[in-house]
């Protein structure tokens, strides 16, 4: 071989132009480098045991370095790759796509000016970008590392894009992402944490699979922050979170607790089909300029929204599943309405609403609550729908300032009508009580509908 002779290597990748997956496009990218003596390939090229790390290394960012001479290293060989507090000033793209590291990355306290572009790299080791300072795009598609991936502290410019990555751990504390991130369609063997993580973009984590738990708490979301179809094995954190364009957990499915405290979103909660197998914590929960919807979750432990404030359109858990332990709502304020219709809870699963308030209307028909429903020193200000349901013990202490309607429901254990103020009418028609229910200080301004009203009294022999 020749010196000054070009490396042999070419990279060939292919790419589906159009729905059908015959519609393929070739490219073939070729070395630009020139081959190291005695062999057709180049530095980068060679394989990791005819070569130095530190070397190749230093050579690395020597090219990236050097403005006559392109930054592309695409399908490398690395025994390690380290570049920590190197300084890659070039401004064409840092291009390491297909590249084989058989130990670790290491680019803490590295400064990248340009793209940096890591897609289909294969890292057998761990990622270290700590304090890593990235002043545009960084594309990392289909990265697998087997080790942790580490971001702590580390700031990106532009985008983060790691759709269908995978790693042992994922840790961004402190890190901030100028434009957002994209790590959706992930496997997460362990903990993926981005507890005071700042993303002045939206934040993609859907689809994503956690085999340990995922720590979001005290981070901020300027835009939307998306946890939907995720998977998460272990708990999720999120204490002091605040996003501020909508929070969607659709099709989430939490396996221990999920831990929300004072909990800020702007736009909205869309949670609708969430499996939580553990404690649920939403107190003080604050919502603006949306709606909160739990419609079609399951909760097999205890949930509790004590203290929430919603001045959305709606609070909603319809056709919701409340399988054990308390479900809490103590000092909740609705701005709009509340929604319980069709919502199944346990006999072991008390629901409480304790000095409530509620905007618009509450709309619970169609439920079925096996244990207790207790309603105490609560507020409504138009209309309390409260047709077609099931009841074990009911304790209602509710004003209503709109009608109240109670038709066709049956209360099988005991009724207590303490404390209620209804300023409207109220019908029961065929509403049916298996003892007699208790009407202390209850009073309706008013007509009553009580037809085929049925009263069984407690059986005396």
């Amino acid at each position: 071989m020749k010196d000054g002779s070009r490396c042999s290597y070419e990279h060939v990748s292919r790419r589906t132009t159009g729905r059908r997956k015959k519609d393929e496009r070739t490219n073939v990218w070729r070395c630009p480098h020139p081959a190291r003596g005695g062999s057709d390939r180049c530095l980068f090229h060679l394989p990791v045991d005819e070569k130095d790390a530190a070397t190749v290394a230093g050579a690395l960012v020597a090219v990236a370095n050097d403005p006559a001479r392109p930054s592309a290293f695409i399908g490398g060989q690395f025994e390690a790759l380290s570049v920590a507090s190197a300084d890659l000033e070039s401004d064409a793209p840092l291009d390491l796509r297909g590249s084989m590291i058989h130990h670790d990355l290491d680019l803490r306290d590295a400064t990248v000016d340009a793209r940096l572009r890591l897609d289909g790299v294969s890292v057998g080791g761990s990622v270290f970008m700590d304090r890593f300072d990235a002043r545009k795009e960084v594309t990392c598609r289909r990265i697998q590392i087997g080790g942790r991936w580490v971001l702590s502290e580390a700031t990106v410019g532009g985008r983060l894009d790691a759709t269908d990555f995978g790693a042992d751990s994922l840790i961004a504390t402190d890190a901030t992402f100028e434009r957002g991130v994209t790590f959706r369609r992930g496997s997460v063997e362990s903990a993926l944490v981005v507890a005071r993580a700042t993303f002045d973009g939206p934040a993609w984590f859907s689809h994503t699979h956690i085999g340990g738990h995922l720590d979001i708490g005290n981070a901020t979301c300027e835009r939307r922050l998306s946890l939907a179809h995720c998977r998460v094995a272990g708990s999720v954190t999120a204490q002091s979170t605040t996003v501020g364009n909508g929070l969607s957990l659709d099709h989430v499915h939490v396996g221990r607790e999920f831990d929300a405290e004072r909990l800020t979103v702007a736009g909205g909660i869309d949670a609708t089909t969430g499996r939580f197998d553990g404690d649920v914590d939403c107190a003080g929960l604050t919502c603006t300029d949306g709606q909160v919807e739990f419609d079609h979750s399951t909760f097999r432990g205890a949930a509790h929204f004590d203290g929430a404030t919603i001045t959305g359109r709606r609070l909603s858990f319809r056709s919701a599943r409340f399988e054990s332990g308390p479900v809490s709502f103590v000092r909740t304020a609705v701005s709009g309405d509340f929604d319980l219709s069709e919502v199944t809870s346990s006999a072991t699963a008390a629901v409480r609403v304790v000095e409530g308030s509620v905007g618009g209307s509450v709309v619970c028909n169609h439920a079925t609550f096996e244990g207790e429903l207790f309603l105490s020193a609560m507020r409504v200000k138009r209309d309390f729908d409260f047709s077609d349901c099931t009841v074990g013990m009911l304790t209602f202490g509710v004003e209503v300032d709109g009608r109240l309607n109670f038709a066709y429901t049956h209360v099988t254990d005991s009724a207590g009508f303490r404390e209620t103020v209804v300023h409207g009418p109220a019908r029961f028609t065929n509403a049916r009580f298996d003892t007699d229910p208790s009407l202390t200080d209850a009073t309706v301004d008013g007509s009553i509908a009580a037809y085929n009203l049925s009263v069984m009294p407690a059986d005396e022999s």
